[in-house]
């Protein structure tokens, strides 16, 4: 993917900018200028950033479009998103960029950002109803926007492809909102989807049941991102919920709700168990003894639920 999108540049093919979106997004070209390779996204074009070509003003205090989230971490965010996407046997292999003497050029020509493969499509959720989507396919997405606490998922950035044997696959995308450092803008479309209602499989029990938030956490340091303290808890605690959900028999549905607020002014259950345990916590407590005082309440919670 990296070789031909230089190929492209070379050849004098330039990037396209899409049309969709809050920030600058660009389609790269191969090297023949008739396939779209990878999509481009730099930080410093970002909703609220200094170079946002949409018009949108530049933030004052450094927050993002959602709150929780910075303005130039998007890119982190999208690589955070694959990184963490990774299947039961264990993280994905990435390849390291290597400069053995160094590395040095001029930032006037330097455009740093997300770099991501172009997926082939046959338009996103928004363009048919939810009623044709496997289950399994609306679970995975389920799965990883949870333990993501993803502020940006609807409809739109999931994208459609009817495989050649029928089959339809769903692609989710854009992935700049996840991981922020409060609950406070967790959206979900899928909460409203039919396959929501439905029980987890044996399967996505398992996948489940094998994730660890700490190992995640350190897959994340090794590759250059060591995550503030408080979205590092807002994973562990998202991780945590899904994990005891699951054991409960609790649905994505019941699971997302958790999550997500009914209104912009009453806080989610998550909100208010978090603020729960703040209250009950003694000044200069650690945040291994706020984490465990989550868990409890949590517990309480959701075996009522479960119940």
């Amino acid at each position: 993917m990296i070789t031909s999108t230089f190929e492209g540049l070379k050849n004098g093919n330039h990037p396209i900018r899409s049309s969709e979106g809050t920030g600058g997004t660009y389609l790269m070209q191969d090297s023949t200028g008739q396939e779209h390779v990878s999509v481009f996204k730099p930080m410093d074009e970002e909703p609220m950033a200094v170079n946002n070509p949409r018009g949108l003003p530049t933030s004052s205090n450094g927050e993002g479009l959602k709150r929780g989230t910075k303005v130039g971490e998007g890119a982190l965010r999208e690589v955070a998103a694959y990184l963490l996407d990774h299947p039961k046997n264990g993280p994905r292999l990435v390849t390291e960029f290597n400069y053995p003497n160094g590395f040095a050029c001029s930032s006037k020509h330097v455009k740093i950002g997300s770099l991501q493969k172009f997926m082939s499509n046959d338009g996103n959720c928004e363009d048919i109803g939810p009623w044709a989507f496997p289950v399994e396919e609306v679970h995975k997405i389920t799965v990883l926007d949870i333990r993501l606490a993803n502020a940006d998922r609807h409809a739109g950035n999931i994208l459609i492809r009817k495989e050649a044997d029928g089959h339809m696959k769903l692609i989710p995308i854009d992935h700049g909102y996840c991981l922020p450092d409060k609950f406070e803008d967790c959206t979900f479309d899928w909460i409203y989807w039919p396959q929501a209602r439905q029980p987890y499989s044996p399967e996505t029990v398992d996948y489940i049941k094998s994730l660890d938030a700490e190992k995640d956490l350190e897959l994340l340091k090794c590759y250059g991102w060591d995550i503030p303290l408080e979205c590092a808890r807002t994973f562990r605690i998202s991780t945590m919920l899904l994990k005891k959900g699951v054991e409960r028999g609790l649905t994505p549905y019941v699971i997302g709700s958790i999550m997500c607020r009914e209104n912009l002014n009453k806080e989610s259950m998550i909100e208010e168990i978090i603020g729960e345990a703040q209250y009950s916590l003694l000044p200069g407590m650690e945040e291994s003894a706020f984490i465990e005082a989550i868990s409890q309440i949590m517990d309480s919670r959701l075996d009522k639920l479960a119940n």
